[in-house]
């Protein structure tokens, strides 16, 4: 986010018992450079061991300073905040004048700002000069992620004349910290600051006979003519389910306007579209996908204060600090989370056993079912992460597991071999403890139907639909009449999403951000909604998981929605 790739550390006040005076310039200046390039090896350790010693003002202010500097540039890298902050001290205070002190300021801002050190921040980053638009995109990244309300109006009146806190505020307020009580201090800021007035708008939502929705996608169409690309065929099957998503929501007297645009896959495109005026017309955008461009769309809408979501991402660290940002999908540290809660209410003995891969997704979902479990009262036997394609991969993991007394055993991999050894292992046993693991391994020819009703076997499946389903069956008639071509799980993606977004549009009106629904059934999606019920707060991914279980070769739904 930040332009300049600057970090800072080192202990200030601590007497340096190292003789540089003798030293000449030339080795000190050797020295210097030494610790510059392991810095930009990334051998943090080794600089910090190379330039501590000429960090003591007993070399001069010729080398001094810039040593410092490096030294914080080292440990700061390494999360070190506390030595940052008492080296970029040090520094500030025995070298006022140095020619890079705007960048060790800039710096000492974003250290404080680590340690949650705010009031100290902001008084670092105030006498910067020439830098200002580095400052205020800094400042109004960490002012967004600040949580309590309190602390940020005692900054406010701190900083009383600050415009990026002055809007980042109201931007707090907009996103539901407002009440009533707020409403003349809003105002104020608007006056003051002259912020757009939709800002005394935003706290109440506005009904309207239609609403316009930006769809941002890679249609990649050439200029005059229609292609259909089928490496592309996913892009085109999640409009075609949103445009026939469209059609019921007319029927059910819901317009909903839909906005086409081509992003290909063109960050510069994607700058130009989503700083267009009319985008500000919009009530909703939904897209683009690809990460790059994702992640451009979604800092310029933050600043636009536009409703976003993305469509196929189940990635919730791309939502800190962006009120105005939803996934359609449930994060997978979501499913984790609703995947315990299900485990510890449903099983009898309140005992688990984890085991997970290496790879992200895997370690995000275990550690979220780890904290849910025990936070509900559940006891954690085994947390074991392994590499599923090294040793002696899931036989080993599932080796020194007891299943006897077990409550549930939880496999995240979705790795085949992961799978049938899986699957092997507790066949062998006879074993009818629960087990929860991904939907992807029903994607597995080499396992059996019959393998899995036998088990006790519980299937996450986010995008779960039932192709059984009578609506579902005549969904998929009229739309391979139409286009000759059966519905792909995109499809009924496009479609769900606008369905939803488009009924709550109607139902709750505008607002930024958006006001969602607690979770409902979906017309092909089991359930779809955004209130957490534990916390009563509305989230920004959907809050539904479906679990499967296998029952006479038919699929159940064990935790529908009513």
């Amino acid at each position: 986010m930040m332009k300049k790739q600057c970090f800072l550390a080192v202990l200030a006040g601590l007497s340096l018992g190292f003789q540089v005076q003798a030293q000449s310039s030339a080795d000190l200046n050797t020295r210097l450079q030494n610790g510059k390039v392991l810095v930009d090896q990334q051998k943090y350790e080794l600089a910090m061991a190379e330039l501590l010693p000429l960090t003591s003002s007993a070399t001069g202010k010729t080398f001094a300073a810039d040593a410092a500097y490096l030294y914080s540039v080292a440990a700061a890298k390494q999360k070190k905040w506390a030595e940052a902050d008492k080296m970029l001290t040090q520094l500030t205070a025995e070298h006022p004048a140095w020619g890079g002190l705007p960048d060790a300021q800039y710096l000492h801002g974003h250290v404080l700002f680590e340690k949650k050190e705010y009031l100290r921040a902001l008084n670092a980053l105030a006498p910067i000069q020439g830098m200002q638009e580095e400052v205020a995109n800094i400042k109004r990244h960490y002012m967004m992620l600040l949580p309590d309300k309190a602390t940020f109006q005692y900054l406010m009146r701190q900083f009383s004349e600050d415009a990026t806190l002055a809007k980042a505020y109201a931007d707090k307020l907009a996103s539901g910290w407002y009440t009533a009580q707020d409403r003349s201090h809003l105002e104020d800021l608007v006056r003051k600051f002259n912020l757009d007035r939709s800002y005394l708008q935003r706290t109440e939502a506005v009904k309207k006979n239609e609403y316009n929705i930006a769809v941002l996608l890679p249609f990649n169409q050439p200029e005059n003519r229609v292609q259909v690309d089928k490496k592309n065929l996913f892009v085109t099957d999640f409009y075609a389910g949103m445009a026939a998503a469209q059609d019921s929501l007319q029927k059910q007297g819901i317009r909903v306007n839909l906005f086409p645009y081509d992003t290909r896959n063109d960050t510069a495109l994607v700058r130009k579209i989503m700083t267009m005026p009319e985008l500000g017309t919009m009530d909703l955008v939904v897209g683009p996908i690809y990460k790059n461009n994702s992640t451009l769309a979604a800092k310029i809408a933050q600043e636009r204060s536009l409703n976003m979501v993305n469509p196929f991402s189940d990635d919730q660290e791309i939502l800190k600090g962006n009120p105005y940002l939803y996934l359609m999908e449930t994060s997978v540290a979501t499913q984790g989370q609703r995947a315990a809660a299900f485990a510890y209410q449903t099983f009898p003995k309140k005992t688990a056993v984890i085991i997970y891969g290496s790879d992200k997704d895997d370690t995000v979902f275990a550690s979220s079912f780890r904290n849910t479990y025990i936070s509900l009262g559940g006891k954690v036997l085994t947390y074991h992460r392994f590499n599923p394609k090294v040793g002696s991969g899931i036989s080993g993991a599932l080796a020194t597991t007891n299943l006897k007394d077990l409550g549930v055993l939880v496999v995240k991999s979705n790795a085949l071999n992961v799978a049938t050894g899986t699957i092997g292992y507790l066949e062998q046993r006879a074993s009818k403890v629960p087990v929860m693991v991904p939907q992807a391994w029903l994607e597995h020819p080499q396992i059996g139907m019959s393998q899995l009703d036998f088990l006790e076997m519980y299937f996450l499946a986010p995008k779960y639909v039932d192709l059984e389903n009578p609506t579902v069956q005549r969904f998929r008639k009229n739309y391979s009449s139409r286009y000759n071509l059966p519905p792909s799980s995109f499809t009924f993606s496009g479609f769900e999403l606008l369905m939803y977004y488009g009924k709550q549009l109607q139902q709750n009106g505008y607002a930024v951000p958006l006001r969602l629904s607690g979770v409902q059934p979906g017309v092909f999606y089991q359930g779809v909604g955004y209130m957490n019920n534990a916390s009563a707060k509305q989230t920004q991914d959907n809050q539904y998981l479906p679990i499967l279980k296998l029952e006479n070769g038919r699929f159940l739904v064990v935790n529908p929605v009513f």
